[in-house]
């Protein structure tokens, strides 16, 4: 008997867990009844967690109780099984890794356009666009995106992440989720991220009646890309004045036609802004 389909969170593999105990999940193939678990845990190959054989036929909602887990801890753990035999199967391995779990884990700061919206007037996406080199070999790349819109990234001309009108619907009133990517194949010696933030739920025109700026008038963003070199030195590229922006030309944002579209603008820096009235976590 093995184990498979091994979750964390009710994940596969996730990355950027806010979760400091996930609870853990598998099922099992070959055999008639699990009798007996054993599951090991490991933070940069050192053992945090080893539960011991455990007899017990439980698969679901097991929660994680090893040594305190810190924002970005990555842990591989694995799990073996006991069939109705007594007979112990492979093990089969698996990995969560922590996002940023508490606020003063961000650095970035939270930007926005440089125009002043109009009540009652629909805009195309902003670009956003920071250049960047690398020091050294990265060993590893983590960017962790969020916005008060809807957004796309891109790393060096690639799509980051396959999500789409990210970070997601949500009240912003009282919440708001980011996502976090492994970015580490993307980067170059020299490098380009470019956001485009629209309109989405905080500002579109949104539900029978089409209200606009439900949530705001002014969207933001925030974006923290944190590299680990191979020396073990480690360096932030956050979102900030630094960035340079500009307004798309093609079409407006939401759900209305282009024919809203207003003019695109040349780059500028971009303006910071408070964030809105909510948790990023």
């Amino acid at each position: 008997m093995k184990a498979i389909r091994l979750r964390a969170a009710h994940l596969f593999e996730p990355l950027g867990l806010g979760i400091a105990a996930p609870r853990l999940f598998w099922n099992v193939e070959g055999g008639v009844r699990q009798t007996a678990y054993r599951i090991v845990a490991r933070r940069d190959g050192a053992p945090v967690w080893d539960t011991g054989k455990v007899a017990s036929s439980r698969t679901t909602h097991i929660p994680y109780e090893g040594a305190a887990l810190r924002s970005r801890d990555r842990v591989e753990w694995s799990v073996a099984v006991w069939d109705e035999n007594d007979s112990e199967g492979e093990s089969a391995t698996s990995w969560f890794e922590l996002g940023l779990l508490d606020p003063s884990d961000w650095t970035a700061q939270w930007i926005t356009g440089d125009y002043e919206p109009a009540r009652d007037v629909r805009y195309p996406v902003d670009h956003f666009r920071r250049e960047f080199p690398l020091r050294r070999p990265v060993r590893r790349a983590r960017l962790y995106l969020t916005a008060a819109g809807v957004y796309e990234a891109s790393l060096n001309g690639s799509p980051v992440g396959d999500i789409r009108l990210a970070p997601g619907a949500t009240d912003y009133r009282h919440r708001l989720q980011y996502h976090a990517f492994d970015v580490t194949d993307l980067l170059e010696a020299n490098n380009a991220l470019e956001i485009q933030l629209a309109d989405g739920w905080y500002r579109g025109s949104i539900g029978a009646y089409g209200v606009t700026n439900v949530f705001g008038r002014r969207t933001k963003l925030l974006a923290q890309l944190e590299l680990v070199y191979d020396d073990g030195s480690a360096e932030t590229v956050v979102s900030d004045a630094d960035w340079a922006t500009r307004r798309a030309c093609t079409s407006a944002t939401g759900w209305r036609p282009p024919s809203s579209a207003t003019p695109c603008r040349a780059a500028h820096p971009c303006r910071r802004r408070p964030p809105p009235t909510c948790t990023t976590r």
